[in-house]
């Protein structure tokens, strides 16, 4: 094949495109169809695939929510132009109107994304990132393990500010020169090879563990926050600081448990100097040389941008946003500073001889569009769930089947549940889809709404067994260094660790995070 042609659709794709709309045809059509065709259709046909006979949008809500689920599941066209859906169909089937719909795919916490990937971009502009990382890396000595353990926190600290599969495609070559030079000093085949899927494995997990701990550091986290704040309007909002206070100490003890349980039980590695590993990475440090002015420039702006967004107000009244507009704080967001911090970038020059700016605007064309499209496709389902109080019947249901459950056996099975869908579907889309019917469910429950949200949203990001479960995942494993058998292998063990921290987590820190939103 041309290596410019694009590849085939799986058979998934090519099944899902049609199943997509004739599951949505028959349940939109389904409560009709035995009127419109009854020597065809029984009439008990229809009754059983009516929802609610005095809630007639309930089954044109469910057959859009129905074609999406498909053709997300099964990536049957692009993923954001299955986002789009709304725009087209709502209006069509009496749902919302165009002028009510298309405000979701403009809402607020897409500009924080926005801004954050604008910013993002800046620092990989000027190769600030990759100092950093092997700065990290180079701290940790020659020592195999600790060789993982560097990149794991490099990768883990980059992917809460930056995307996921970017800090993923920048580690990778790096670690890629480092086991170059473990194969030629090492003459013990299978260390080499532990050692690689170690590493490699080490670099993708911590990408997705590390995204977790920032509102900014992976899609579901925002859209989680977007869809709880939109449900739960008199419910504490989730702002950066609350989240950190939750998700860094859980990302902090994931990674440490995923470093030991990599390098010391499923692959284990030698405590021995690994020569030449060492090396390499200060080898590329000279390359660098010193600061330049582009960096110590994006240094200063990173800084002052997570700075304004821990600070804009971490307790109730207290935060540079209430100072600056007292009473009116609550006009200021995260996506305020977000997206004032990247304007900045396009105004602060990089030194360079050139003349250019930090950011130019060609180097926006690098920017995930797509991801902010699905984004609001998302936002957009939930509102249409909402609006037809589909969200409210399916919450019922998944109540009644949870009901005699005490609140932890909720969270784990939430959370076993998550995890485990996302290792064979985009863990935004589930959480888009999934999030809106918890926030019922938690209602006809009285259990807290955060209680059942929360381990969905974090264990969306705790997918390790398939390449296919994220994107870090399927870049190393395109590395060469990484078996099918040996991912499953690594990824079943830490998915299970995952869904324990998951739970440890909300009952140790919900309340003091949330405090009875999230209480166990």
């Amino acid at each position: 094949m041309n290596q410019a042609d694009p590849p085939s659709p799986s058979l998934a794709a090519r099944i899902g495109l049609f199943v997509g709309p004739l599951a949505a045809l028959v349940l939109w059509a389904g409560p009709n169809l035995s009127d419109w065709l009854p020597g065809v259709f029984p009439q008990r046909w229809s009754a059983a695939l009516t929802l609610d006979p005095d809630q007639p949008a309930l089954n044109a809500m469910a057959a859009v929510a129905a074609l999406m689920a498909i053709w997300w599941l099964t990536e049957a066209i692009p993923m954001a132009a299955t986002a789009l859906v709304p725009l087209a169909l709502y209006p069509l089937l009496g749902v919302m109107s165009g002028k009510e719909v298309a405000p979701h795919y403009g809402n607020h916490l897409v500009f924080l994304f926005l801004g954050g990937f604008l910013v993002a971009l800046a620092i990989e502009e000027s190769g600030l990132h990759r100092r950093i990382a092997l700065h990290i890396v180079a701290a940790m000595g020659d020592n195999p393990r600790l060789i993982v353990a560097g990149f794991m926190l490099a990768t883990a600290a980059l992917s809460m500010w930056i995307s996921n599969t970017a800090t993923t495609l920048m580690m990778l070559p790096i670690g890629a020169s480092i086991l170059v030079q473990a194969d030629r000093a090492q003459t013990d085949a299978k260390h080499r090879q532990r050692f690689g899927v170690a590493l490699m494995l080490g670099i993708a997990y911590a990408a997705s563990i590390g995204g977790v701990g920032t509102l900014i550091g992976t899609p579901p986290n925002l859209a989680f926050k977007a869809i709880y704040e939109a449900a739960m309007p008199d419910e504490p909002k989730i702002e950066f600081f609350r989240w950190m206070v939750l998700a860094v100490p859980f990302s902090a003890s994931f990674l440490v448990v995923a470093w030991l349980l990599l390098v010391r039980v499923i692959y284990p590695l030698p405590a021995q100097p690994l020569l030449g590993g060492g090396n390499v990475v200060r080898d590329e440090l000279q390359k660098l040389g010193r600061l330049s002015k582009a960096e110590v420039r994006m240094a200063v702006i990173f800084f002052i941008t997570a700075l304004l967004w821990v600070t804009r107000e971490p307790m109730q009244g207290y935060g540079w946003g209430p100072l600056l507009l007292g009473a009116d704080s609550k006009l200021v967001n995260d996506g305020t500073s977000a997206v004032l911090m990247a304007i900045v970038c396009f105004m602060v020059p990089s030194g360079s001889a050139s003349g250019e700016a930090l950011l130019t605007w060609k180097a926006t064309t690098r920017l995930p569009w797509g991801i902010l499209l699905l984004f609001g496709g998302g936002l957009a389902l939930a509102a249409g769930m909402h609006e037809t109080e589909l969200d409210g019947y399916l919450g019922e249901r998944l109540a009644a089947g949870i009901a005699p459950l005490p609140n932890v056996g909720k969270a784990a099975l939430i959370a076993c549940g998550m995890t485990w869908l996302t290792e064979l579907t985009s863990n935004l889309a589930s959480i888009e889809m999934l999030t809106p019917v918890l926030a019922e469910a938690s209602l006809d429950l009285k259990t807290p709404p955060l209680v059942l949200m929360i381990p969905a949203t974090l264990s969306a990001s705790c997918a390790f067994m398939l390449p296919v479960a994220t994107p870090p995942n399927a870049i190393v494993y395109g590395s060469g260094r990484v078996r099918m058998r040996d991912m499953i292998r690594a990824g079943v063990v830490l998915n299970f660790v995952g869904i324990v921290l998951v739970v440890a987590t909300v009952w140790l820190l919900g309340r003091l995070a949330f405090g009875d939103a999230a209480a166990l």
